[in-house]
């Protein structure tokens, strides 16, 4: 199987992702497994994963009830939009509303509306 850089934001990249506690960060998070360019070699890897954490349960090793593989796609210019909407959030929760607000380019999942009043 052929992976990726989950972080090369130019590219559609298929990522595998393990639910999981973190001892390091004492907190279950998601955890990057792979990414891939190819939507066949991502659900082989995620399937793969699946198993391995049946395997540990039928093998009596202890696993977390909430333990889970997943995946997610994310299309080229994901992390630059996810960045750019968390800048206006904090921004705009600090009072501030960012000047080139229209110029952004935001992930879908984010809209504002301005009132404006007239004198």
């Amino acid at each position: 199987m052929a992976t990726v850089d989950p972080e090369d934001d130019d590219a559609q990249r298929y990522v595998g992702r393990h639910y999981r506690y973190g001892p390091q960060r004492h907190a279950r998070r998601h955890v990057d497994v792979a990414a891939f360019d190819n939507e066949r070699e991502f659900e082989a890897c995620v399937a793969e994963a699946c198993e391995e954490i049946e395997r540990r349960k039928r093998d009596g090793e202890p696993v977390d009830s909430r333990e889970r593989v997943s995946g997610v796609v994310q299309e080229p210019g994901y992390r630059r939009r996810a960045a750019n909407g968390r800048l206006a959030w904090r921004a705009i929760a600090h009072g501030v509303a960012p000047g080139r607000l229209d110029e952004l380019d935001l992930p879908g999942n984010v809209s504002f509306v301005r009132a404006e009043r007239e004198d």
